[in-house]
Parts: C-alpha cells; sequence; structure tokens
C-alpha cells in the first residue's frame, strides 16, 4: 500500500525503530487530522502498543526522557527533534474533573482512541496500513465539525478543559460544532472550575487568534463569563458589541482588551490576573484598553504614543479603535507608514536640559521648554536639529 504522506526522516526513523523491534506504532492525535487536511503539523505524537520500559528499550543510542513512565509516555530524541512515544492506554476514574485518577496500558489501539476527545483528533496513521477511523474523524473533518467521541457530557465530564477545547478547534479550525457537543459545553460549563486558569488562558489565545470568536462569544456566552468574570457586568447589548469587536481582531491581548472596552480599565488588569497571563499580555492588554477611546488629533501625538510603547502597540491600538468604531484612523495609519524618522521621546531630541541651561533656561521653564521642544518636533514643525531646537526654545522662554 503506497504512504498516504510525505513524513520527516525523523518521524519515519521512530516509527521504523519501533516496527524493527516488534512493536506497533501510529500517528496518532493532530498530527494525523493536520496530515488529512494537508497541513504541516506542529508536531507528531505516536502510540506504541509496548510499555514504556519496552520503548524505551528499543531506542537505546538515542537520547531518551522519561516524561511520565507512569502514563506510559517517553520522549525519544531524533535528529534534534523529540518525540512522545506513548503507550496504548485507557483512562481510570476522573475524580478532579481533569485527570484521570490511574490509566491502563491497552493492547489495542481501538482502546486508546476511544479515550481520545473528539473525533478529529481520534484517527491514527500507520505508514503501509492507512488510517485508522473508528468515529467519523474524516467524514467530519469533511463536513468541518467538531464532534466529541461517544458521549460529550462524558467527555467533557472527564477533563473540563474539553469544554474550551472544543470552542478552540472550532475557531482555530473555522469548523462547526456538532449540535450535540454544543448543548454539552453550555450543560457542563460549571464544571470548567476544576481547570486552572493557565489552561484557560492558552485555550483563550487561540480561540481569539481563530476565526469565529465573534459568533463563538454570542453563542456561548455562559462559558466566557466564567472564564472572564467582568463579562457578567456587561449589559446584553455592550456584550455583543464587545463582542463583534473582538471577533474582528486576531492578536488575543488586543481582543480581550476589546471585549472588555465597556467596562472600568481596572477590570483588564482584573481578568489578566484572574487568567495568570504573563506580564507582556497583561501589560499590552491593559495599555490598549486605557487608551481604546478616543482619537490621536495630531501626527505627533501618534509619534509620542509610538515612541513610548513601539510601533506594534501603536498599530493593535490602530486596529482596536478601528474594530470598535468601524472606522479606520488616518492620523495613526500615516505615521504607522512615515519613512521620515521624528523624535518621539525625550532621549531622541537634539538637544538636552544642559544644552537649555546654558542659553539660560532654567527652573521650572525647563522642563516646560523641553516637553514643547518635543511636542514641536514630533509634529513636524520644528527641526530635530540643534541649533533650531535651541533657536526654538528661546522664543518659548520668553
Amino acid at each position: 500500500m503506497k504512504d498516504l504522506f510525505v513524513l520527516p526522516d525523523y518521524v519515519k526513523t521512530a516509527l521504523a525503530v519501533c516496527e524493527a523491534n516488534g512493536h506497533e506504532a501510529y500517528l496518532v492525535g493532530g498530527c494525523v487530522r493536520d496530515l488529512l487536511r494537508g497541513v504541516i503539523p506542529a508536531d507528531y505524537d505516536i502510540a506504541v502498543s509496548c510499555p514504556p520500559e519496552a520503548t524505551e528499550a528499543a531506542f537505546r543510542g538515542f537520547r531518551v526522557i522519561e516524561t511520565g513512565m507512569k502514563h506510559g509516555t517517553v520522549t525519544v530524541v531524533i535528529d534534534g527533534h523529540n518525540l512522545e512515544l506513548t503507550t496504548f492506554r485507557v483512562d481510570g476514574t476522573y475524580r478532579d474533573g481533569r485527570h484521570p485518577d490511574e490509566v491502563t496500558f491497552a493492547g489495542r489501539l481501538e482502546d486508546d482512541l476511544s479515550r481520545r476527545d473528539f473525533t478529529i483528533n481520534a484517527m491514527a496513521y500507520r505508514p503501509g496500513c492507512g488510517v485508522t477511523d473508528l468515529f467519523g474523524g474524516r467524514d467530519d473533518l469533511k463536513k468541518r465539525i467538531v464532534r466529541c467521541v461517544g458521549d460529550p457530557d462524558v467527555r467533557f465530564t472527564e477533563d473540563a478543559l474539553r469544554i474550551l477545547r472544543a470552542l478552540r478547534f472550532s475557531s482555530a479550525l473555522d469548523f462547526d460544532i456538532d449540535p450535540g457537543t454544543a448543548e454539552a459545553v453550555l450543560r457542563q460549563k460549571d464544571r470548567l472550575a476544576a481547570v486552572s486558569a493557565e489552561r484557560k488562558f492558552v485555550e483563550l489565545k487561540k480561540l481569539f487568534a481563530g476565526n469565529r470568536a465573534e459568533s463563538l462569544l454570542v453563542t456561548f456566552r455562559p462559558v466566557f463569563e466564567l472564564t472572564v468574570a467582568p463579562l457578567k457586568k456587561l449589559t446584553e447589548e455592550q456584550y455583543l458589541s464587545a463582542a463583534k469587536a473582538a471577533g474582528k481582531l486576531r492578536d488575543p491581548a488586543t481582543a480581550l482588551a476589546a471585549l472588555l472596552c465597556r467596562l472600568p480599565e481596572e477590570d483588564t488588569e482584573e481578568a489578566c490576573r484572574a487568567l495568570k497571563t504573563d506580564n507582556a499580555f497583561l501589560r499590552r492588554a491593559c495599555l490598549l484598553r486605557a487608551h481604546a477611546h478616543g482619537t490621536f488629533e495630531t501626527k505627533g501625538q501618534a509619534r509620542v504614543f509610538l515612541g513610548a510603547n513601539g510601533k506594534e502597540a501603536l498599530a493593535a491600538l490602530n486596529d482596536l479603535r478601528a474594530a470598535l468604531t468601524g472606522r479606520p484612523d488616518p492620523v495613526t495609519r500615516a505615521v504607522l507608514d512615515e519613512t521620515t524618522v521624528y523624535p518621539t521621546s525625550l532621549r531622541e531630541l537634539a538637544v538636552n536640559g544642559r544644552d537649555l541651561e546654558e542659553i539660560g533656561v532654567k527652573g521650572p521653564a525647563l522642563g516646560r521648554v523641553l516637553n514643547a521642544l518635543l511636542s514641536s518636533a514630533a509634529e513636524g514643525e520644528v527641526e530635530n536639529e540643534r541649533e533650531a531646537l535651541l533657536t526654538a526654545a528661546l522664543k518659548l522662554q520668553n
């Protein structure tokens, strides 16, 4: 049988080593989904028929990392690439709503696939044998549907993170959610309390970056209110407007700022801290929320913002304001497109406080004149050149 996919050499090596040692080995999960979609996978996961000790023994001569032996996972490093090989397994009970209390190694691939979350992630591929698809994953791929394997209430009861994963896959892949799965998402939403803030944040970021954020925010508002608590304060009209704006954006921090822009600024910080976002994300979201409303009246104002926060932040703010108002800001756009360099901070001025003191600008007037020079130079009213600035400073002092 001709192989369906062209695989990287390090993946083929891993599969071949397993086969040479008498073990079955299959690519499983998201990599099979992506290969069937014609997308190069970000990583490759392999399910094997042997216990982890046997996997380790098969890869003597390679660097092996005991990632999670009790769960059957061994990481093998081949040509600088890490590959996770996990024994076929079935999960025990999930008393904490997130992790199985125990796992049992299984002898059959079918048992392993039946425990997975969604049909599109429950397929396996073995070169020479083709795709194993027991739950209609290929059909759901063609129909562009996210559907749980088996009973969705059971899947979400086992692991509540799957609630957000269903929404994330819908947005990231631009797929519909199967009606039965969608209903279970809303029924089981309270189980999200068992999910760590960090894991919620990861799923939200990927969801915001996808194509269906707006429709998901509207349809599953109760889920998002449990994830981003300040959203509960919004009226229906405010929420719909915020969801529409957030849905136009792909940068997660900008989208969150849009979603919370009808609320006090402190709510954005509260939401970020509750989600335990990284500090860079928190700073970006709070900065954008603080400047979301209004416009830059002059290019100089936009240039000063650029100097303080960077071009990427100015571009994000421009996107945010356009999403909120439906109108692009020509002043900001013009500054983003500029090739001429204007000073955007005092340190970029061609003069400093000492220069002004030498011409007699002293005391309280010093700071006032420096800031006025920056404003004039940023607006392009005076050239950022020492003599021109000193001449302007004397006029400002008088």
